[in-house]
């Protein structure tokens, strides 16, 4: 009967620390520093611009895996193209240059979106932008974050360091020089 009790303990304890657990990230706040710079190419010319789609090149894993903790959902309720589209208009918005019916589109592609939650932590993003004027250029941003031993944590971590990267990754997106090329 102990030896039964000791069985059925064992077993239930193993499934309780497998199971997966789904790791949600915090929502996009959008960067003081990207909206100056925006205002700052965009505004001053009196040129207004649209987000058209972000998309995700072939290969690249939308709901990547974290420790066999389960996948690690960097945009709670929507799509990573679609968190990255939305925080883009989000800042375009606030510098006032966002405008739905803007002849200009820009558009992103995420060719590449890697992380690593076992120190050094940190998320690496590639993506291609364009625009129906511009053929665009691409940027890359290597975002490091502190970690955790245990897999939860280190997975929370991993989702909760998802929106500064897409910050730091727009804040390439419009310092780099060829951003005004992207809007005539």
């Amino acid at each position: 009967m102990i030896r039964k009790i000791g069985i059925v303990s064992v077993t239930l304890a193993s499934v309780i620390m497998t199971g997966c657990e789904t790791t949600n990230s915090i929502p996009y706040d959008p960067s003081t520093a990207n909206i100056i710079t925006i205002q700052n190419t965009l505004k001053k010319d009196g040129k207004k611009v649209n987000v058209g789609q972000v998309t995700l090149a072939p290969g690249v894993d939308e709901s990547p895996m974290c420790r066999l903790n389960g996948p690690v959902k960097v945009a709670p309720g929507k799509s990573l193209p679609k968190y990255i589209e939305e925080a883009f208009q989000e800042e375009l918005f606030m510098a006032g240059v966002y405008d739905t019916n803007a002849p200009t589109s820009i558009n992103g592609k995420i060719d590449s979106l890697k992380f690593s939650s076992v120190s050094p932590a940190s998320w690496d993003i590639t993506m291609k932008v364009s625009s129906n004027v511009s053929p665009g250029y691409t940027v890359s941003v290597h975002y490091p974050f502190d970690t955790s031993w245990t897999a939860y944590s280190a997975c929370k971590n991993v989702a909760n360091a998802f929106g500064p990267a897409v910050q730091k990754l727009l804040k390439e997106v419009v310092s780099n020089p060829q951003f005004s090329s992207l809007v005539k």
